[in-house]
């Protein structure tokens, strides 16, 4: 029976800001485990986008406060202008890629809707160096802080708007490192809840007090994942990070209460790589967990 809920994917085969390549190969693989079987099962209306160009890693050590931007920046545009069109179809899917890549997203959904964008970033790391605090010149460690407008402009303003993003429209969930140069801006957000606090509430709590934070009169939110939120035991497909993170179930669970709100116009799914998961176990494990929050949106039993 199909829904009439829609759905809409497309990936960004991006490693421009990661920290090496890889996940340019993960929004094929994750189609590859089954992704639009999966979402079509669910009874929506799967809308599958093409992929855009690829957009490669490379070491750039001619710029190492901000390695590999003049991509990086050409991702963020081809992303803005893919998520306006894809927006148009309905709640949609990002494949990346690297984090950076929400900064594209957001500003394509705050092009096409008119009104500000909230984020649900769920992710070990807070994402708030610039390249004036960051150690390694890393841009996937600067994607919160980009979306806010701290740093290079051609890469806070992808669509010639920048800031895409304000802090009290960030709820930032699940982080478990944070870097000296990333602790005053944190206290600036709508809400950071690190993954013990998660934990210790729930997750379905953790998802309301998220959404409730997101300050922009109760308008539009986009989940960003980062599957480093993950702990490294059961997802190793990104280098660790220090402390507990949170299980597949949890994550799972916090997608899709998210996911459940009608506020939530869709999910970004980052840091993927493929070439740590030759077997493919673990890209159908992220399949199952969004293809569980896409069921919860449609309205079957989860």
């Amino acid at each position: 029976m199909t829904s009439h809920v829609k759905v809409a994917v497309f990936g960004v085969p991006s490693a421009a800001g990661a920290r090496g390549a890889g996940t340019e190969r993960a929004a094929f693989v994750l189609r590859e485990a089954g992704l639009l079987e999966g979402l079509r099962a669910t009874g929506a209306r799967v809308v599958n986008l093409s992929d855009l160009s690829m957009f490669p890693f490379r070491e750039d050590p001619g710029h190492p406060a901000a390695r590999n931007a003049e991509v990086v920046a050409c991702a963020l545009r081809a992303t803005g202008d893919e998520m306006t069109r894809a927006l148009r179809e309905g709640f949609t899917i990002v494949l990346g890629g690297d984090c950076t890549l929400v900064v594209g997203a957001l500003a394509g959904a705050r092009a096409v809707l008119g009104r500000p964008v909230g984020v649900a970033y769920i992710d070990a790391n807070a994402d708030l160096n610039t390249p004036e605090t960051s150690s390694s010149g890393l841009l996937c460690g600067m994607a919160l802080a980009l979306a806010l407008g701290r740093g290079p402009k051609e890469l806070t303003a992808p669509l010639g708007v920048a800031p895409v993003l304000a802090p009290e429209h960030v709820a930032l969930l699940g982080f478990r490192a944070l870097d000296p140069g990333e602790r005053e801006a944190i206290g600036d957000l709508g809400l950071a809840l690190p993954a013990a606090a998660a934990r210790q509430v729930g997750m379905r709590v953790a998802a309301a007090l998220a959404l409730d934070a997101i300050a922009n009169e109760d308008g539009p939110v986009l989940v960003h994942l980062d599957v480093d939120a993950i702990d490294y035991a059961e997802m190793p497909v990104k280098d660790p990070v220090g402390g507990v993170g949170f299980s597949i179930a949890e994550v799972s669970d916090l997608l899709t209460a998210l996911t459940a709100s009608p506020r939530v116009i869709g999910m970004h799914v980052a840091e993927f790589n493929p070439a740590r998961d030759p077997d493919g176990v673990h890209a159908a494990k992220v399949v199952a967990m969004l293809v569980r929050a896409v069921t919860r949106r449609v309205g079957a039993p989860g």
